[in-house]
């Protein structure tokens, strides 16, 4: 069996997680006195779907070969200018529904994902790959979309809800990329084969990635400390959090797969 077909395996018993946190009712969110305790708990519910990015990054990164990483970070360098474009039209087509406390924030991420893409491409380089040729993952088309789907179905939560989409995706990264990160040294084909400076350069790229993803996500936890005070405004949340949760999850596992078959 494949790394993708194991990892497809284990989907169904996350989908609980996600269809549950859409329809939690008003009775249990009444409970949270404060917006930190509904993060907390929301990041506990969540915690089984963010070990799974872990091993989903873990599982990739122990056994792909030089193909597969070329494979791979070809969707990884659309990824970041894919992310960049969508903070980028949320602080222009959106501005006025974007509280202007955020705006410095989100325009740090643009430079982020802008760093990362540079980065990304010059690692492909080093494993003697390229950007020719290249069509997006369907499903990862979905999720950078999915921001402006799922934010204007209340435009009254709009910021709410949108980086109630982007920045859980960042969350699900900060797993993933650990899992990579950890995984790597494991991988003999990669460390020990005339691309180990290659390798080198892309494990410690996970390091300085998953910091800036870090603070990405704490944008979200900012939105959510100020704005998560009643119900009505965490059910906004968990619609669209749920949502990245599911699209995520489906994306990297499709990533894998992809990889693995050298069709990216």
């Amino acid at each position: 069996m494949s790394v993708g077909e194991k990892l497809w395996a284990e989907v169904p018993r996350l989908r609980k997680i996600w269809e549950d946190l859409k329809n939690v009712g008003d009775d249990v969110l009444r409970q949270f006195s404060t917006p930190q305790e509904f993060i907390d708990w929301f990041k506990a519910y969540a915690d089984p779907v963010l070990q799974f990015h872990y091993v989903i990054g873990h599982e990739w990164g122990a056994t792909t070969d030089v193909d597969g990483v070329r494979s791979w970070l070809r969707q990884g360098v659309w990824n970041e200018w894919a992310a960049a474009a969508d903070v980028a039209k949320m602080v222009t087509e959106y501005r006025d529904l974007i509280d202007t406390e955020f705006m410095t924030m989100l325009a740090q991420q643009i430079s982020d994902e802008g760093r990362h893409l540079y980065l990304r491409s010059r690692i492909l380089r080093a494993f003697g790959g390229s950007m020719e040729g290249f069509q997006p993952i369907k499903e990862w088309v979905e999720l950078f979309e999915l921001p402006f789907v799922c934010a204007p179905k209340n435009m009254k939560f709009f910021q709410v809800r949108a980086t109630s989409t982007l920045q859980v995706v960042e969350l699900t990264s900060v797993y993933h990329h650990r899992g990579v990160h950890d995984a790597l040294p494991k991988n003999r084909t990669l460390m020990e084969g005339p691309y180990r400076s290659a390798a080198v350069m892309l494990q410690e790229s996970f390091r300085e990635i998953e910091d800036d993803e870090l603070f990405h996500w704490s944008i979200a936890e900012r939105v959510w400390m100020k704005y998560a005070k009643d119900p009505e405004a965490m059910r906004n949340i968990l619609d669209c959090a749920a949502e990245a949760l599911r699209v995520s999850t489906e994306a990297r596992v499709r990533r894998v797969e992809l990889a693995e078959k050298k069709a990216i």
